[in-house]
């Protein structure tokens, strides 16, 4: 039976912060551990892994955010009885398996340039870590969805540890980039363990607003515009290897490594954290973005302060060989705020419904970073430009179409509409039953 207290507005935030923090800081030891391990070179190929690897897991997410607010929208609408709709994580088996077909497909094709001489092993643990991950994504999707948020917590840092347990082991044994790329995907599999407490084996019948084919629709255009979202945030490295010479790359390892150090305090955080955005905001409107828009500019600022004066010293401390200006810390701060921003407005698009604003935005971001990076420039003012206008460009797209994008209706910013179920939740709170199933 449904409980008609009011949960507090806080729990979700802090329980996912808490394990994103964690995640957070596994993924930047992770970082410190194969530049410490691995020479410059040998790292600047873990990092285009790494980036490929996990622009990949970013498609996914699209799974997670979508199944979000699937089941959110199925448990909160005014239907009798249980949600009528399609069981979620069966669906997401069947597109994640087809994006799992295109990328071990068509690896032939582009991993020897990608990953040089180790490309087929290095495709195979790329291909078994996305087919994990697709289940990780579902699961993930059904407990946020569900109000679930400590077992959605639970599941994001146990990954994380997991991964960094893995990748210390590998560089303890004196691994090299294969044996910390097969530790990197191989931590997708911890739902397997999960898996053995009930609450988790539940998450396998929850079911969305809509039926399969709708769910299905809804899903591809998420992952789509995720695709977009994850080569900007974390397939940089793939889209400066396509735009740079050889000879340039090579020296890229120190810069990358920034790019990743800058970006992993807020956006780690906030790509758990998300999910709780698209909750808020089906039940808030945007007005759900105003706390999370101003501790992300805070952060921004004062991170760009402490990166330019704390930035290059981690940085040699890390690996003396690495060189990187305060200045260029401090302008990758600023640009890792701007793409957080990003990411938030892509939430909101996305719990409204605007599936095509949310394509539009995320795909315009990348196009546009791509175009300055195809630029003639120097390879720092080069990637600082990209990362900057960006995010510009894709923040535009959302809020323009998201406040003024037309008639109420479908992804209006009116509170509690879906086009799939009636209004059903309370202005201004969270909607009856949202605490966490025990």
């Amino acid at each position: 039976m449904t409980s008609n207290r009011r949960p507090s507005p806080r729990s979700p935030g802090l329980v996912v912060m808490a394990a994103a923090g964690i995640s957070g800081v596994a993924g930047y030891v992770v970082l410190v551990l194969a530049a410490r391990a691995l020479t410059p070179a040998e790292n600047a190929d873990f990092l285009v892994f790494w980036g490929a690897v996990f622009a990949v897991f970013g498609v996914l997410t699209g799974l997670t955010a979508e199944i979000t607010r699937a089941v959110f929208a199925a448990r909160h609408s005014q239907s009798p009885g249980p949600a009528a709709g399609a069981r979620v994580v069966p669906a997401a088996l069947v597109l994640g398996g087809a994006v799992v077909g295109v990328v071990g497909l068509s690896g032939p094709l582009w991993a020897p340039a990608l990953f040089g001489s180790e490309w087929l092993p290095l495709l195979a643990a790329m291909v078994c870590g996305i087919g994990l991950f697709v289940v990780h994504s579902a699961l993930g999707g059904a407990a946020a969805g569900g109000g679930q948020w400590s077992g959605y917590a639970v599941l994001v840092g146990l990954e994380a540890t997991t991964r960094l347990a893995l990748c210390a082991l590998v560089a303890l044994l004196g691994g090299e980039v294969l044996g910390l790329a097969w530790g990197v995907c191989a931590a997708c599999g911890t739902w397997l363990l999960l898996s053995l407490w009930p609450r988790y084996r539940r998450l396998w019948a929850a079911r969305g607003d809509v039926d399969r084919g709708g769910l299905l629709r809804r899903m591809v255009s998420a992952c789509t515009a995720a695709g977009a979202s994850s080569l900007l945030l974390v397939g940089f490295p793939v889209l400066l290897r396509v735009t740079t010479s050889d000879e340039v790359f090579a020296g890229t390892a120190p810069l990358l490594l920034a790019v990743s150090l800058t970006r992993a305090p807020l956006l780690v955080p906030l790509g758990a954290y998300q999910n709780v955005v698209v909750t808020k905001v089906l039940t808030q409107g945007l007005r759900a973005l105003v706390g999370p828009t101003r501790l992300v500019l805070a952060l921004t600022v004062l991170g760009a302060a402490l990166a330019g004066l704390v930035g290059p010293v981690a940085m040699r401390v890390i690996n003396p060989d690495y060189r990187v200006e305060g200045v260029i810390f401090a302008a990758l701060t600023v640009a890792a705020g701007l793409v957080a921003l990003l990411t938030l407005t892509g939430a909101a698009s996305l719990a409204l419904d605007r599936h095509t604003v949310y394509l539009a935005g995320w795909t315009g971001a990348t196009l546009s970073a791509l175009a300055v990076l195809a630029g003639p420039w120097a390879i720092e003012p080069r990637v600082i430009a990209a990362l900057v206008t960006g995010p510009l460009v894709g923040m535009t797209i959302h809020l323009t179409w998201s406040v003024y994008g037309g008639r109420s209706g479908p992804g209006s910013v009116r509170v509690g509409r879906s086009p799939s179920r009636p209004r059903t939740l309370r202005a201004g709170g969270a909607p009856a039953g949202l605490e966490e199933n025990r």
